[in-house]
């Protein structure tokens, strides 16, 4: 099977070894849109190696939210492990909440409502004092 050129036909070239560039230079750079594409299609075929990608580039690549990158940055390799095998969530668990605090009032109507009244909590008052003093 051969292969039938459009124009003057190519003149062979010898490709580079693996390129390696900085993900973070990536939107910095001043090119156009076609060498942009290229340098696109470099990473697609390999000749070219992304180095340190960054979250937004993880993400677009991985179809995630940044966010859920940002959480997956916090656990260990072995945390990640663990979400891999669905040991564990991506999201820390639920810290609980303090219960509401009580006042002082509250807390004695509450006693003296299980003591059954005045005159019992009283009574039990007494009976704590005397046993201290002893």
């Amino acid at each position: 099977m051969s292969v039938q050129y459009v124009g003057p036909a190519p003149k062979p070239v010898n490709l580079p070894a693996v390129r390696v560039v900085d993900a973070h230079s990536l939107a910095h750079r001043k090119i156009d849109k076609a060498v942009a594409a290229c340098n696109a299609a470099d990473l697609v075929d390999g000749l070219t190696q992304l180095l340190n990608p960054t979250i937004k580039v993880a993400a677009v690549a991985c179809d995630v939210s940044q966010s859920y990158v940002v959480a997956a940055l916090r656990l260990s390799p072995v945390q990640r492990d663990a979400v891999r095998r669905r040991e564990r969530s991506l999201a820390s668990p639920p810290v609980k909440a303090l219960p509401a605090p009580v006042n002082a009032k509250a807390k004695l109507v509450e006693v003296m409502t299980e003591l059954g009244g005045v005159d019992a909590t009283i009574e039990m008052l007494i009976t704590l004092e005397r046993a201290t003093a002893a």
